[in-house]
């Protein structure tokens, strides 16, 4: 077989072997091009300087580097992965699948922080050998944090990937992958990465005191002595037993995480906090004293500034003074095409009175993730958006739709998609279907509904970034079943669809409605698995969603960043997200408020 240079593949290959047999270097040398298996070394090796990475048990674990000469074809792991009934050790075994492959096919949802699995077999001997990617671009995490002028929060943001991975990797019994320091780098998208996956000793178990230990030495070792005193008081509960297992590091390395944000971003906005941000709250401070409303109060309190106790305490409630949106979506750093498909529509009124300008406003907001393959995925998505819109056009007049009517729209879109799989003869898992989420809005009364694992998001300054929709996954399901976290997402399929549109009839589908009321300015964010995964929101949501909430921000800029960032820290899938800004007032043409 004759190759060139650009077609080979850089990657490594961990093999392990039995102690009881001598080492034997597998592949040959690329030879002028030409190579008679799939993978050639890609340098030289010398028997006496290739030592073990690694021992557990009675297996030596070795690393080379390779070349694919062959990445066209499919792979043997692809071929033996078909033969897989049950995702469990024992069946990848007898598909010929090795051990070794276990914990990196269990791991997938990490990529691109652990590498990806890219072949896996075993010999008759007993060798067993996996290729991963090569990292490219890599810097160790040690020269990266002396190097680079990063904040506190983008550290904690690291060690936060850490502790997260921690949890599953003690599962798999690999939790020492994070406590070899050569292990852990950067990567090109900014954030950590491993280079490979390290067994633990089962006679001496790695404890999350080892791994606070190690954040400790790293961040001394590279002078961020900042950092390392929160992290030292983490050692200090870890040392008196009030933090002993992973969930509670996390909770507490959270909450650390969450102050360095709001103290970076209190730094960077001074002004902008210390100033009221909106012209129009100006403007009302001249008119009114405000008191801040309690946490369950249904309106702003408005009083004239004199003795509260003497005075009837006035309750205005909350009207539209804006509304704004955008809507973008992105194709992703790996997909050939967009199965993602989105809708946005407003329509507003302004008038002007002697107290000021009202607004009347509506706003159809609708994000769908397709999926099934070219040609299928795209058709679903497009099928629901263009079903649902022409629904709403006749049964959404003057005030927002009740539940039923709302779910009975979904249904019809999902009756279109159901009956277009079966007019094409689309069966089993071949059917094509697609998540959705829709927010309607009302003035300030919206509603919200969805089917899938797309989700909605609210910003408000008072109580920051909310998640409104709970994934329809097996991992969500078990866990309203009452089984704990942990193992809910330990599971194969934790992430599978238990709802989606168009793959079933109507009575397997259940969408869920709720009713909100916006008594402040808020932010809401409609958005595919491709913008949320890895929990992006949830760790940027202060630098890239808040600012987002002032008139004088751009949502156009804002919806372009939010697709930047999704392709630097997920960009495996498509990317939508649709942005809507309500900013609300008092009612002040209200003929009897509330005394």
């Amino acid at each position: 077989m004759s190759t060139s240079p650009d077609d080979l593949i850089l990657c490594q290959c961990i093999f392990s072997i039995p102690q009881d047999r001598d080492l034997e270097i597998p592949f040959g040398e690329l030879d002028n091009g030409e190579n008679l298996s799939r993978y050639a070394l890609a340098m030289s090796y010398d028997h006496d300087q290739l030592t073990p990475f690694a021992t557990k048990g009675d297996r030596h674990y070795y690393e080379l580097l390779v070349t694919d000469t062959q990445p066209e074809k499919l792979s043997s792991l692809d071929e033996n992965l078909e033969k897989v009934v049950e995702f469990d050790r024992k069946s990848l075994i007898n598909a010929g699948i090795p051990g070794l492959a276990f914990p990196y096919l269990t791991l997938t949802e990490y990529s691109p922080l652990v590498p990806d699995l890219l072949d896996a077999w075993q010999d008759d001997q007993g060798s067993e050998y996996v290729i991963i990617n090569q990292r490219d671009n890599w810097q160790s995490l040690s020269h990266f944090l002396s190097n680079n002028n990063i904040t506190n929060h983008q550290v904690f943001h690291h060690l936060k990937t850490m502790a997260k991975l921690w949890k599953d990797l003690q599962k798999l019994k690999c939790a020492q992958t994070l406590l070899e320091e050569d292990n852990l780098g950067i990567g090109d998208s900014g954030d950590l990465e491993i280079k490979k996956l390290y067994f633990d000793d089962l006679d001496n178990l790695p404890h999350i005191r080892q791994l606070v230990e190690q954040w400790i030495f790293i961040l001394e070792e590279n002078n961020q002595t900042d950092a390392a005193t929160p992290i030292k008081g983490l050692m200090e509960k870890i040392e008196e037993g009030k933090i002993d297992e992973i969930k509670e590091l996390s909770e507490a390395l959270n909450l650390i995480h969450q102050q360095a944000q709001l103290d970076d971003l209190l730094d960077e906005n001074e002004e902008e906090f210390l100033i009221p941000p909106d012209k129009e709250l100006e403007e009302l401070a001249d008119q009114f004293d405000f008191d801040e409303a309690e946490d369950d109060q249904e309106a702003t309190v408005i009083n004239n500034g004199e003795n509260i106790d003497e005075q009837p305490t006035v309750v205005l409630p909350m009207t539209l003074l804006s509304l704004a949106e955008c809507g973008m979506t992105d194709i992703g750093m790996k997909r050939s095409h967009n199965e993602d498909c989105f809708a946005v529509e407003t329509k507003i009124n302004k008038r002007e009175t002697p107290q000021g300008i009202f607004c009347t406003g509506k706003g159809f907001f609708l994000v769908c993730d397709g999926m099934g393959g070219h040609a299928g995925g795209e058709v679903a998505s497009a099928l629901a958006v263009k079903t649902l819109y022409q629904y709403f056009q006749e049964h959404w007049q003057d005030e927002l739709p009740e539940e039923e009517i709302i779910k009975e729209g979904i249904l019809e879109a999902n009756r279109v998609i159901y009956d277009a799989n079966i007019d094409k003869g689309n069966l089993g898992a071949g059917r094509m279907g697609t998540t959705v989420v829709m927010t309607l809005v009302q003035d300030n009364q919206v509603a919200i509904a969805h089917v899938g694992d797309s989700r909605i998001y609210r910003v408000t300054r008072k109580w920051g970034l909310e998640q409104l929709t709970t994934d329809h996954s097996v991992a969500q399901a078990e866990m309203k079943n009452g089984i704990e976290p942990e193992i809910a997402f330990a599971r194969p399929d934790a992430y599978q669809l238990t709802q989606a549109l168009g793959p079933r009839k109507r009575e397997f589908v259940h969408p869920e409605v709720s009713f909100l009321e916006v008594k402040e300015d808020t932010l809401f964010l409609m958005c595919s698995d491709g913008l949320s995964d890895n929990e992006l929101l949830e760790n940027n949501w202060q630098s890239v969603l808040l600012p987002l909430l002032s008139s004088k921000a751009n949502l156009q800029e804002g919806s372009a960043h939010l697709l930047e960032l999704a392709n630097q820290i997920n960009g495996h899938d498509n990317i939508t997200c649709i942005l809507a800004r309500i900013k609300v007032q008092p009612n002040l043409e209200q003929k009897n408020p509330l005394l």
